[in-house]
């Protein structure tokens, strides 16, 4: 049975590899523990599934990271995943959710516009290789009752 539940440290190993078999610049360790609250992981049987870091700044909040695992990719871990990240914000007040995406990863901006997430502006040279970024925001007023339809939810604790 597939949990999601607050990121601990001895799961750093094994999201440092999914975050390295999914992203062209990958954080670096300590990177991950900088936001031990908005930190949290799919798990199955010990196994960790998938992973999405969000952070609070004032009434925003932040979609720092999100990935899932090669192997349950297609199995709704990353839908989970969003569903926690918004409701983590919405919990805690926050009005709006901002998150980046490479201007080339058309599987990543579907997915974020899928949640409601649009397409605001176009930040030039965004990342190290000097790529650049869709900057995207959600207002999360409306969230609750605009979720998509058809979405199954994991046990989340």
């Amino acid at each position: 049975m597939m949990k999601i539940r607050k990121f601990l440290s001895k799961d750093s190993k094994q999201i440092i590899e999914i975050s390295r078999a999914s992203f062209a610049e990958p954080w670096p360790q300590d990177e991950f523990e900088k936001y031990p609250e908005g930190s949290f992981v799919a798990e199955e049987n010990g196994e960790v599934a998938g992973f999405v870091i969000g952070k609070i700044s004032g009434n925003r909040g932040t979609l720092k990271l999100i990935a899932v695992n090669q192997a349950y990719r297609g199995k709704g871990v990353g839908n989970s995943l969003m569903e926690n990240i918004f409701n983590y914000f919405k919990e805690n007040n926050i009005k709006e959710v901002v998150a980046h995406s490479r201007i080339h990863n058309k599987a990543g901006c579907a997915f974020l516009k899928s949640f409601g997430l649009e397409i605001v502006e176009t930040i030039k040279n965004y990342y190290l290789d000097g790529e650049d970024a869709y900057s995207m925001v959600k207002k999360l007023d409306s969230y609750l009752n605009s979720r998509p339809a058809g979405r199954q939810g994991i046990a989340h604790r």
